[in-house]
């Protein structure tokens, strides 16, 4: 019995030495290499996505109906943060965002107050809610939620 938990011990011992020496060494390390990443997917995903929104644009370029407007509209909105400088791009987006996210969520206090003072019913109510959904995530919601839907 004794042999068996000396094993164990040196077995654990070992995982634990060498998982926290790796650890506490690799951070440090890194930073003594000086290594960077130039983020060449990201590089290649702006290029995509600056081809996409012009052949966007390019497919209804003769129309000029209220809903091609609003639609050219939001794609410029796009390619002006693609051609900004990237620290202007980062700002607007990030201000788009924060805009954004504050409408939404007035949106949502208003829904949920024509629920509960019953000017609207539960079916009502939950097809607005899908309808924020949609337009949350289609003006980029991959903001973090500020507070759970009821």
């Amino acid at each position: 019995m004794k042999g068996e938990s000396d094993v164990t011990l040196t077995a654990f011992s070992v995982v634990l030495g060498t998982l926290g020496l790796q650890g506490l060494t690799l951070g440090p390390l890194l930073r003594a290499l000086d290594l960077r990443d130039d983020d060449p997917v990201g590089h290649e995903v702006g290029a995509a996505r600056e081809r996409a929104l012009r052949a966007g644009l390019a497919t209804f370029e003769l129309d000029r109906s209220p809903v091609a407007e609003a639609v050219r509209q939001e794609f410029i909105a796009h390619l002006g943060a693609i051609d900004a400088n990237p620290e202007e791009g980062e700002a607007r987006r990030f201000a788009h965002g924060d805009l954004h996210r504050q409408a939404l969520q007035a949106a949502r206090h208003t829904v949920l107050a024509m629920r509960a003072s019953d000017e609207i019913g539960d079916d009502a109510f939950h097809q607005m809610e899908e309808e924020l959904d949609w337009i949350e995530m289609a003006g980029g919601g991959q903001e973090e939620e500020t507070e759970p839907k009821g």
